[in-house]
Order: structure tokens, then C-alpha cells, then sequence
């Protein structure tokens, strides 16, 4: 790209609020071009530039519009960089730039992050943040989790009998008691997400109460086999698999 300072030039004045409010954010493109030519005499060295105090939000959401209207995709890269690491930039307005400008990389992760939030924690404001159609796809995942929890928590998986165990009958009865006062309890908490790794880490560290090693690692053994409690990962892949072609789509 030939850039020449001569060339640019910021807008005098404006006719309404719109064409002020493109004028002030192609100002930011303008002087953020002109100190890179200024001080690195070279588009694409940005070190300079990087060591700059941290910008605003908003001079960084400019920055990204503009670039994206103009096609700059040096810049762009440097505003999603700088917005990635701002301590002002929360996840739902994560999603709602990922959405406007299609930041693919930022889906996934931040959308992993929410389904694990209750939605009463982000509040009004942050739920219109969420563009409708994610907003939408989290609050599915979120009550197909809630609904396989909850089976889970009621339908105990069987005990498996040791090959070793000389009390099978008492083992499974405990294994029954200690799944409901153990991992039931963590699937139904109203306030603290467990995922299905954070229950089987608790299976594999804890002793039950009456249940042999031999039976308790058999059962322990069948739970991890039948994924029943890996199926969240599962649920949440196939929306974010719709949500990335929609994404793209427009």
C-alpha cells in the first residue's frame, strides 16, 4: 500500500451527527496512519505504535471500523490485538465485535466462557450487548446442559461389581448414596457451574463411604466410558458449528 502523508487530510467540518461521528473515526485511521509513517517509515512496523500508552475503547472500535470500510487489514489486526488484551472489553461485547467485524477466533472462546456464567450475572445491559442470534444459541446450550444435568443427578449410573468384591449388594447401595450427596449435588448447584471434568476429578480423588477400591474404580471406569458426563463438551461444539457458519453466511 503507497501511503503519503500529503494524501490524507482530516474532515473540516460535517453536516450532521453521522457524517460527524464517520469523520471522528476516520480522524483515528488518519492519525493512527500518520504516526506509523511518521515513525517507523514503514506500513508495517507497528513496534513504535505498540509501545504507545493503551487506547480507549472506543478510539479502538473506530480504529477497527475504519479499517474494515477501508480495507486496512494491518491496522485492523493491530485493533483486534489491542482490544483482545483491554481490561475494558467484557465478553458480551466481545461477541457483539466478533459479530460486526466476523472475528472467527473470538467466538469459540468467548462463548465457551459464557455458557459456564449464569445469564443473571451478565445482566441487561450485557444481554443487549449479545448479538439476538447468539444470544439465543447460548440460552439453548445452556438448558440442554441443564436438562442432561439434572437426568444425571436423578438417574445414578450403575454400580459396577468389582471382581474382587465380597459385598457387591452394599456397594452398589453406597455407591447409589454417594453419587446423590456427591456429584448430584454438584450437577444441581444453583450457583457454581461444575463441568463433567471438574465431577470426575472429585470420582477419582475421593473414597466413598462402603464402597470397595475394586468397586468404586469399576463404577468410576463405566461412568468415564459412556461419556455421560462429557456430553456438555458435545453439546456446546454443535452450536458453536452453527454458530461459525452463520457467522461467515452474511
Amino acid at each position: 500500500m503507497l501511503l503519503s502523508l500529503g494524501f490524507f487530510h482530516k474532515p473540516q467540518c460535517c453536516l450532521g451527527t453521522r457524517t460527524q461521528s464517520l469523520a471522528n473515526k476516520l480522524d483515528v485511521l488518519i492519525t493512527f496512519l500518520e504516526s506509523v509513517l511518521q515513525g517507523t517509515g514503514s506500513e508495517g512496523d507497528t513496534e513504535q505504535v505498540n509501545n504507545t500508552p493503551l487506547e480507549s475503547m472506543s478510539t479502538l472500535v473506530s480504529l477497527l471500523t475504519m479499517s474494515a470500510i477501508f480495507d486496512v487489514s494491518v491496522r485492523r489486526l493491530y485493533a483486534i490485538n489491542q482490544l483482545e488484551a483491554h481490561p475494558d472489553l467484557d465478553l458480551p461485547m466481545k461477541l457483539q465485535l466478533c459479530h460486526q467485524f466476523k472475528i472467527l477466533l473470538w467466538l469459540t472462546p468467548t462463548f465457551r466462557e459464557l455458557v459456564i456464567l449464569p445469564i443473571k450475572s451478565l445482566g441487561p445491559t450485557g444481554l443487549t450487548k449479545i448479538p439476538a442470534y447468539i444470544l439465543h444459541a447460548l440460552i439453548q446450550v445452556k438448558h440442554q446442559i441443564s436438562a442432561h444435568w439434572l437426568t444425571l443427578a436423578a438417574v445414578v449410573p450403575p454400580a459396577m461389581a468389582g471382581m474382587l468384591c465380597h459385598t457387591p449388594l452394599t456397594c452398589a447401595d453406597r455407591w447409589e448414596t454417594g453419587w446423590k450427596a456427591g456429584p448430584a449435588k454438584m450437577l444441581q448447584h444453583p450457583d457454581v457451574f461444575y463441568s463433567g471434568w471438574d465431577i470426575l476429578a472429585q470420582l477419582d480423588s475421593v473414597e466413598i463411604p462402603q464402597v470397595c477400591s475394586d468397586c468404586r474404580e469399576s463404577s468410576v471406569a463405566n461412568v468415564k466410558e459412556t461419556g455421560c458426563l462429557l456430553m456438555e463438551d458435545g453439546f456446546v461444539e454443535d452450536k458453536l458449528e452453527g454458530l461459525r457458519v452463520w457467522l461467515m453466511s452474511y
